[in-house]
């Protein structure tokens, strides 16, 4: 199995806690960038053998934003190679105010058969906060659209905003469980130095949830998720049984993938890359048929890390037998040294098979939101 990201970068405006590469305007570039994505998959389709391609996902930015006749002519181009109708999941973020039923209805089409939508806050104080320029009211036109339209659809929703109370969190919570939605991602708000929400922050003008406050709220969220019958099989991804989301999975899971566009990465299950952010650059380098990109220098240890600490985010958690196949015994033996202080304290578990043998370890949910400290621990230097 493999996966096939493409990141469309535009977006109508730039939210303060954002710290994915986007630009707010620059649509002039859009056909160009088009072309240059078209190109480079061109380029780079032998890297994986496109029968392995099981899904694509649409990102951004805000790819809603492309006009029809863009996307559509991107995801003709791809199908001339993989087969889109065959994929299990074709994937479009899209932001509320795009969704309608004639949009819906045409990106079902050009094969999109999966939305992942921005809802973020139903509160008009706590979008503003964060800069958000939908309003609640779109949202729920969205939400309702997308539910009986009948396409397969993951909603965004994000607690620890600022001035939000527990009980005003539970509210938002239950407003979206109301919709139904097959899948949903909740994050705990993150201040990333760079961004606008970040320096806010420096500068006092805005206030953190306090780590207390923040495990409440992730408390609030597993309890009702738990009611409302949600499989939470990642710290921030939840949803009805058999609808997790399949792109998201292989990037948790060491299936290679390949990413198209600025700011994208790679993964061809050895090696990771990266395309520099930057239109531009991206759009002249890609005219002149050559590849923009920089190889990530990663040692066994660094590729072995990254794998811990995503596999230990999911409820699936750390195999044995992959670590022991990818990475080698003595890399195995490294990190079964260093766990050897976390299993028996309840901050690691045991995963057993039938034969009551350990296949695995993961961390309990309930340590989920502060596990960065059982991380540091863990992770080969």
């Amino acid at each position: 199995m493999a996966g096939l990201y493409i990141h469309i970068p535009f977006c109508r405006h730039k939210c303060a806690y954002c710290d994915f590469f986007s630009s707010a305007g620059n649509f002039q570039y859009m056909e160009r960038y088009i072309n240059s994505i078209m190109t480079e998959w061109d380029l780079r389709r032998s890297e994986i053998d496109k029968d392995h391609i099981k899904t694509l996902y649409i990102g951004g930015g805000t790819p809603s934003l492309l006009p029809f006749s863009l996307l559509a002519e991107l995801l003709s181009h791809i199908d001339q190679t993989v087969c889109l109708s065959s994929l299990s999941e074709v994937t479009l973020e899209a932001n509320p105010e795009d969704i309608s039923s004639e949009n819906i209805t045409n990106w079902k089409t050009i094969g999109i058969n999966r939305i992942s939508v921005g809802i973020q806050s139903f509160n008009p104080t706590s979008l503003s906060a964060i800069d958000r320029r939908h309003s609640p009211q779109a949202s729920r036109k969205a939400l309702s659209l997308l539910s009986e339209s009948g396409i397969n659809y993951s909603a965004d929703l994000i607690y620890g905003l600022p001035g939000q109370t527990l009980v005003g969190w539970e509210m938002e919570l239950m407003e979206l469980l109301s919709y139904r939605p097959p899948h949903f991602s909740s994050y705990l708000l993150s201040y990333e130095p760079g961004t606008r929400l970040f320096a806010l922050k420096d500068k006092g003008l805005v206030i953190e949830a306090t780590d207390t406050i923040a495990e409440k709220m992730f408390e609030i969220l597993c309890h009702r998720a738990d009611e409302a019958g949600y499989n939470h099989y990642e710290i921030s991804n939840l949803a009805y049984p058999g609808m997790e989301a399949k792109h998201n999975s292989s990037y948790w899971n060491y299936t290679p993938y390949i990413g198209l566009g600025t700011a994208a990465h790679s993964f061809d299950g050895k090696l990771r890359r990266f395309n520099p952010s930057g239109i531009k650059k991206y759009i002249e380098s890609l005219d002149n048929a050559q590849l923009y990109y920089q190889t990530e220098d990663e040692t066994m240890e660094n590729r072995f890390n990254d794998y811990l600490i995503t596999s230990l985010r999911t409820a699936a958690g750390f195999s044995i037998p992959l670590a022991q196949s990818v990475f080698g015994d003595d890399i195995a033996d490294k990190f079964m040294h260093n766990l050897r202080k976390s299993v028996g304290t309840g901050e690691i578990d045991c995963i057993f098979d039938h034969n009551d043998k350990c296949t695995g370890y993961r961390i309990p949910r309930h340590k989920w939101l502060t596990s960065d400290a059982i991380l540091r621990e863990l992770i080969l230097d």
